[in-house]
């Protein structure tokens, strides 16, 4: 006689388990499990679950083109899926996510439109959104009166169980150069409130600054260089709204990436464009009362088989890209891990390509929902 099918529940083992095995669990795969149990979907929306969750998952890369590829490093998984028609929803009708740059920040990313125009009641249309890939909430920021063509955005925090996530604009050149001379130079957007103010700040207009920028710890961070081409690191301070230089780079390059490092510092890649040596700098923590920021080199590499890594001061990175002799159009996509061992684990992700190669971001996976979205 057989004996009876036993049926088994997840929500049967202990809570500890349970919780163990979700943070283990990619954000994305919770999402579409949308759990029937009540004490399991009650875990996965539990605002302390998301943001535990959060801070154990991965980076992964997101290439944003005609597509949305996000890429597992550890796992060389490369997921693709379509722009989502809302972020398409410019006034210029565009087809792919190209013409944008943007900045990542707890799993959101700020997306800013390279292209803006008047509307016909002569106000600008909006050019700035806020995007979450995992949950597909997508929030269009109106916005201020001030738009310049060398307009920065970056994204942070004071607190953001108080006060929210704020996102600051700024002008790197000149207004009067560009006619914008009533325009504000600094703004910050009060997503608490879905409101601009400006703020009483003086802009160093000799300061050229890189687009390639990080969102670390609540703050934002450029690489930016003077005439004598001496390079330096800039931050926003979200808590006192300041623009403050914090160190020195330790060596100038015409190719440097800015880049979070385990959550709470910086690093620095930097290649010679002869050479191609790479060194890899890593920051003193960030944050700490009273403490000076300064970097020390992680690891440097050369050799004949160093790949040039191409320098394009309006480019997304760490996504470089690798020609194909005779096909100056033509391209491969590859992933590679690049340490003081070498050149290893050389991936192909995609051959023949032929778009643009300013798509490319880290990204790290989040169940936080946006700002203004509320159950």
């Amino acid at each position: 006689m057989a004996s009876p099918r036993r049926s088994w529940s997840l929500s049967l083992l202990p809570p500890e388990i349970i919780h163990e095995i979700f943070y283990k669990t990619p954000a994305e795969a919770l999402v579409r499990s949308k759990p029937t149990c009540k004490k399991l979907y009650t875990l996965i929306t539990d605002e302390t679950f998301i943001h535990k969750h959060f801070q154990r998952s991965q980076e992964h890369f997101l290439r944003a083109t005609d597509t949305v590829q996000i890429m597992d490093p550890s796992t060389r998984k490369n997921s693709v899926l379509p722009v989502p028609s809302e972020l398409l929803r410019h006034p210029f009708k565009i087809d792919s996510l190209v013409n944008t740059h943007m900045v990542h920040c707890d799993g959101f990313m700020l997306v800013e439109y390279k292209m803006w125009k008047y509307r016909d009641d002569g106000s600008r249309d909006t050019n700035l959104a806020l995007w979450n890939p995992v949950l597909r909430n997508i929030r269009w920021i109106e916005p201020s009166r001030s738009i310049t063509s060398s307009d920065y955005h970056g994204i942070g925090y004071k607190d953001k169980a108080s006060d929210g996530y704020k996102i600051l604009r700024f002008t790197s050149c000149p207004l009067e150069i560009e006619r914008y001379e009533d325009e504000p130079e600094v703004e910050i957007y009060e997503c608490k409130t879905s409101s601009w103010r400006t703020l009483d700040i003086e802009l160093d207009m000799d300061m050229h600054i890189m687009r390639n920028c990080v969102a670390v710890m609540g703050n934002m961070y450029w690489v930016a260089y003077t005439e004598d081409e001496e390079e330096f690191i800039r931050c926003f301070d979200f808590s006192d709204e300041t623009f403050t230089v914090i160190c020195v780079c330790p060596s100038s390059y015409d190719n440097s990436h800015l880049a979070s490092f385990n959550g709470d510092s910086l690093s620095l890649l930097q290649q010679d464009l002869v050479s191609r040596t790479i060194e890899v700098w890593v920051s003193s923590r960030l944050g700490d009362v009273d403490c000076f920021v300064s970097f020390s080199k992680y690891f440097s590499l050369s050799g004949p088989d160093i790949p040039a890594l191409p320098f394009h001061d309006e480019a997304a990175r760490p996504f470089y890209w690798v020609g194909v002799e005779g096909e100056d159009d033509k391209v491969c996509l590859p992933m590679c891990q690049i340490d003081d061992d070498g050149v290893r684990n050389y991936t192909v992700i995609e051959s023949d390509y032929s778009r643009s190669n300013l798509c490319g971001y880290v990204y790290v996976p989040s169940m936080i929902p946006l700002p203004w979205v509320r159950d």
